[in-house]
């Protein structure tokens, strides 16, 4: 069964979202990811969600994002992070439905 990380993103301003975007759409996703989405949720906040394989590649993106977050070295700015992790209890792709995630 996939986890997943999903993450509330606050950034100092929509230009630092845009550079956080930017920079995944060339430089993500993180090792082992399965599905990667980011969605802007109001001018200055997003949302992230990124499932893994394992409970171990969860935490590993988990390690890599609070790095990019706290790291001098990139250009954008971010403001707060909430992150949250669980399994994956549904997934569908282009209306299937996945048969790996029946936790039951």
């Amino acid at each position: 069964m996939s986890v997943a990380n999903v993450v509330m993103y606050e950034f100092e301003t929509k230009a630092d979202l845009k550079k956080w975007a930017d920079w995944y759409k060339n430089d993500g996703p993180f090792p082992n990811n399965e599905i990667s989405l980011f969605v802007q949720t109001g001018e200055t906040s997003a949302f992230g969600i990124a499932t893994y394989p394992s409970e171990e590649a969860r935490e590993e993106g988990g390690r890599i994002r609070d790095e990019l977050v706290h790291s001098s070295k990139m250009s954008y700015k971010v403001k707060d992070v909430v992150p949250l992790g669980g399994p994956v209890l549904v997934e569908f792709i282009d209306g299937i439905l996945s048969p790996k995630h029946n936790p039951w």
